[in-house]
């Protein structure tokens, strides 16, 4: 084999060892530099990805390279970076050869996160022109909070933001990181005794921070100090802050007043559900994107079937590529049977009004008790199991149901919870809710396809 063949072949071994999205979340921008012997030289774009990559990725590597080099081989990994994050202030030699630099990424971002690739619709476009605004002009707009229901497209717009200023500018120093590791982190290093460490790089070392998921801190009050300083370190210092939320800032509990001041002092912005028309533009756009070949009454039925969601309208569809590549055929009995456990049947304004009398009639209360806001005990339970229904059997956005009953979403999802453990710890009520199930397909009609 020749060195170019050698080369195709480890990185086609390397990839049946990895999942599709590990591959393109990690080693979008990872190749083999060169092969010595029994030696290999892979590079990728940046130091953090180096570090990440040995960790994680180290014995599938070395498997990898075994089986196409041979017993015994060794690798490298090298960064093409010219400088590195963790030495931000360093300036490059005047006797270096200027080359062209790749971005400084404190964190990873998928360059398959852009805002030509993302599908525009009325529910999320204000946000949609926020960040592109706020990408073409830094600092007009900050911070900035945004929020919507999980797999909603915020993950995709924030990092498509990030991958913008960094084409611009490739030297802007920009982090995202979930909530989850931001206290990961904090933590770690003060085991470690490295809070000055910690401090010096998310206030000082950046000139973006995005911050996902931030609902996480609920109750985390050394963290939720520590962002506050961070926040107000970067603010005053006229570097960007973003961050993301499945609930807007007044509905965050278990979080200093203070800190959601600081979320309110910018732009507050909300990806709504999307319609039933935007969920087929995305579907069909996940089935040109793929180059398949699905037709337009499976992706429509698929798109009024699956509520809310956008993440798991995506699932949906490559799930139906997968099928077809495989099978050939694919018609609408086919779509209920692969997408089962998600589909679910559209439920009416009358419907909800009908939902509501049937449970109402079964725990021995009124309709109109149940859309009160009577707190009796037995009242408070049948509203708990009329949310249950509307949003785990009739797939109503939690944000809908609690437009029904004036309650905020996360009283939604903790109704919904509730009703879960009730099931599972008391098996008379969850007899009852059988009943109460045989009752609503007769009325309603059947929960699924």
């Amino acid at each position: 084999m020749d060195n170019v063949e050698i080369k195709e072949k480890i990185l086609s071994a390397l990839k049946e060892k990895v999942s599709r999205q590990q591959w393109e979340h990690w080693f979008i921008d990872f190749y083999v530099k060169r092969v010595e012997g029994t030696h290999v030289v892979f590079e990728v774009g940046n130091l953090f990805l180096k570090g990440y990559i040995e960790k994680k990725f180290d014995k599938v590597i070395r498997k990898a390279i075994s089986e196409v080099v041979g017993q015994g081989a060794t690798y490298e990994i090298v960064y093409a970076q010219v400088v590195s994050p963790d030495n931000f202030e360093d300036e490059i030699p005047d006797n270096v050869a200027l080359v062209r630099k790749k971005p400084v990424l404190i964190t990873p971002l998928n360059p398959k996160y852009r805002f030509d690739n993302f599908v525009v619709d009325e529910f999320n476009q204000f946000v949609y022109n926020l960040l592109l605004e706020a990408a073409k002009k830094p600092g007009t707009y900050n911070p900035i909070f945004i929020y919507s229901e999980a797999g909603m497209g915020k993950t995709h717009l924030v990092q498509a933001y990030g991958n913008y200023l960094l084409s611009q500018n490739p030297d802007l120093r920009f982090a995202y990181l979930t909530s989850e590791s931001f206290m990961n982190e904090l933590i770690t290093k003060l085991k470690s005794g490295n809070m000055e460490e910690f401090r010096e790089r998310y206030r000082k070392k950046i000139d973006v921070l995005v911050i996902d998921d931030i609902q996480f801190l609920a109750g985390k009050k050394g963290v939720q100090i520590e962002l506050f300083h961070t926040f107000n370190a970067l603010y005053e210092a006229g570097k960007q802050i973003i961050v993301c939320s499945d609930r807007s800032p007044k509905e965050l509990k278990d979080f200093q007043d203070r800190v959601i001041s600081r979320f309110q002092m910018g732009v507050v912005a909300q990806i709504k559900t999307p319609s039933q028309e935007a969920m087929y533009k995305i579907a069909r756009k996940v089935v040109d994107d793929e180059k398949a070949d699905i037709d337009d009454d499976v992706l429509r039925y698929v798109a009024t079937h699956i509520k809310g969601s956008i993440r798991i309208l995506k699932g949906a569809v490559i799930k139906l590529i997968a099928y077809k590549s495989m099978y050939g055929e694919l018609d609408i009995s086919v779509v209920k049977s692969i997408l089962r456990d998600i589909l679910t049947e559209d439920v009416n304004t009358s419907s909800n009004g009908d939902i509501i009398e049937i449970v109402a009639k079964m725990f021995k209360t009124t309709k109109d008790d149940i859309l009160s806001g009577s707190r009796d005990r037995n009242t408070s339970l049948a509203r708990q199991v009329c949310m249950y229904f509307m949003v785990k059997k009739y797939g109503l956005s939690t944000r809908k149901v609690g437009e029904i009953f004036n309650k905020t979403h996360p009283s939604v999802i903790n109704s919904v919870k509730v009703v879960e453990e009730k099931m599972r710890n008391e098996k008379d009520f969850e007899l009852l809710l059988k009943t109460v199930e045989n009752e609503l397909q007769k009325s309603v009609g059947k929960a699924y396809s």
